[in-house]
């Protein structure tokens, strides 16, 4: 006798009424009611994700329309309809592959010239088209007048995963259903009933990574449960899906973790090489990072207890702030990834970078927040303390003695001393402002708007050393003009024997109470070599 072939699990484990489709309530309530009340539409239109269970639904819908007791929203799934519609077999409902047949002659051959024949034997002739978007336009085009007035036999089901690429015109004549992808606390129930039904033995851990892996597809993820039984007879693991699947292992993505936390340069270049070695593709390691940092933000904002013990663990005395800067600057890694072509390269830069102290937005408030309270009870700034994660503080470029009151020349060159050893290319724009500080208010305008914008995207950084050094808080403001006369440098004795060079030919002659050729200095001191000039020659 002939063994029967195998059909694979997502195709067995199929829903085969509305109750049964997963994660989908809004549309099959929907569309259940709209059978009940015989207000059927003629055209419908299923936009989402791949494997969330559009044709699945349009199968169903059709099976309603056709039932020998419909139209009706609980098909009995015995009759001749609702089996030949099971098995894609019958004459009245014709499934397409918009994929595959693209062109004008194949929705002549399968529509056009079919819509007006009656069905052989059902209630309605049901066409639904699969992958809709992939139709070319005139296809669309020859589409349109059908759907606009089509007969009262017919009624059509389209599917696409790529809604903005289906025409206005095609959309707004059908009623649209929105599915979503399924999420995770929804598929890792259905994956355990489905295992204890198929007899696979597999932990809860391996479950539950499965269904964060199908990223909402119901599909892939019966896909992935189905390909784990025939990986082993054993029990399944995480440790097994991980190696199965190409996943990264926990151990090294822990790691790489508790680099960054401790921001440990020479760990996370150690941690790296072990990435290198198991030859993990960039772009997984940091979705999977993403995926378990995911939890342990969601638990720290106090929504919901989603972490794994090992990475709670790990994140303990981390604030949810630095964890979300993780999590904005890995999208911001993989996005780069997606666009160039040296992901190893893309991946140092991108973990390396999470080094920085400005991840630690926290840290930073308190500081700040702590600076206001003593400035207004009257006291002197206190030293910072140390910050609560594992983020230090930066270091200052010099140390520069609290000061409670200085005039506002004296008190800006304290702190443009400071910005040129922390930040030098700021240092060159704010050195080409002009300082108006009359009635208290300080105002900085510049010559050139993209100096201005330079300057504002440091305001914090200038205010804070403004209100360090000057014993309180002194607010800023930036406008573009001329102002008042630019602040006095300090001056500068060059001693006896070192007299004034004269400008090269070439060089614009310095402002006033500017040293001559300082600005070509400094640009020599931040960018490197020696610049040089050259004269125009005539003609």
């Amino acid at each position: 006798m002939k063994k029967a072939p195998y059909v694979v699990l997502a195709r067995r484990s199929r829903p085969k009424t509305f109750d049964e489709v997963l994660g989908q309530p809004a549309v099959s309530v929907t569309l259940k009611n709209a059978l009940a009340a015989k207000r059927i539409a003629q055209a419908y239109l299923f936009t989402g994700p791949r494997g969330v269970g559009k044709t699945t639904m349009a199968r169903i819908l059709a099976k309603g329309l056709n039932c020998v007791k419909g139209p009706t929203p609980e098909p009995c799934g015995a009759c001749p309809a609702c089996t030949e519609i099971a098995a894609s077999s019958s004459l009245d409902v014709l499934e397409m592959d918009a994929a595959s047949h693209t062109g004008i002659d194949n929705i002549r051959e399968v529509i056009i010239e079919t819509v007006g024949l009656a069905p052989a034997r059902d209630r309605y002739k049901v066409f639904i088209i699969d992958e809709t978007h992939m139709l070319s336009t005139a296809s669309f085009n020859a589409l349109l007048k059908t759907l606009e007035e089509p007969p009262p036999h017919v009624v059509f089901i389209l599917a696409t995963t790529e809604l903005s690429k289906v025409p206005a015109t095609i959309a707004s004549r059908c009623q649209r259903f929105k599915f979503r992808p399924v999420s995770v606390e929804t598929l890792a129930p259905h994956l355990k009933a489905l295992a204890a039904q198929e007899k696979i033995d597999i932990a809860p851990e391996a479950l539950e990574l499965l269904a964060r892996s199908a990223d909402g597809s119901l599909r892939d993820a019966v896909s992935l449960l189905d390909q784990c039984r025939s990986f082993s007879d054993k029990k399944i693991t995480p440790e097994l899906v991980r190696e199965m699947f190409g996943f990264v292992p926990q151990e090294l993505l822990l790691g790489l973790a508790r680099t960054l936390v401790d921001k440990d340069a020479r760990a996370l270049a150690q941690w790296l090489e072990k990435v290198y070695e198991e030859g993990v593709d960039p772009s997984q390691v940091l979705r999977d990072l993403r995926s378990a940092l995911e939890g342990v933000y969601l638990e720290k904002l106090g929504l919901e207890a989603r972490a794994e013990k090992a990475w709670a663990g790990v994140m303990k005395d981390v604030p949810a702030e630095t964890v979300a800067f993780y999590l904005r600057r890995f999208n911001e890694i993989l996005a780069e990834l997606r666009g160039g072509d040296a992901p190893r390269l893309t991946l140092e830069l991108g973990l390396f970078g999470c080094l920085e102290a400005a991840g630690d937005l926290q840290a930073w408030v308190e500081r700040l927040e702590a600076l206001e309270r003593r400035l207004a009870a009257g006291g002197a700034p206190a030293a910072p303390r140390a910050a609560a994660s594992s983020v230090p503080a930066p270091r200052p470029a010099a140390p520069v003695p609290a000061v409670i009151s200085r005039v506002p020349a004296e008190l800006w060159h304290a702190v443009m001393a400071q910005i040129r050893g922390e930040k030098p290319l700021l240092a060159v724009a704010l050195e080409s402002a002009r300082l108006s500080a009359e009635g208290g208010r300080w105002t900085l305008f510049f010559a050139r708007s993209f100096e201005l914008d330079q300057a504002k995207s440091s305001q914090t950084l200038i205010e804070a050393k403004l209100a360090t050094l000057g014993g309180r808080p002194q607010p800023l403001s930036f406008e573009l003009g001329r102002g008042d006369a630019p602040v006095p440098a300090p001056a500068r004795d060059p001693g006896p024997s070192a007299p004034r060079a004269a400008p090269e030919q070439g060089e614009p002659e310095p402002e006033p109470g500017q040293a001559p050729g300082s600005s070509l200095k400094r640009a020599e001191k931040i960018l490197g070599g020696t610049a040089r000039f050259i004269k125009k020659k005539s003609g």
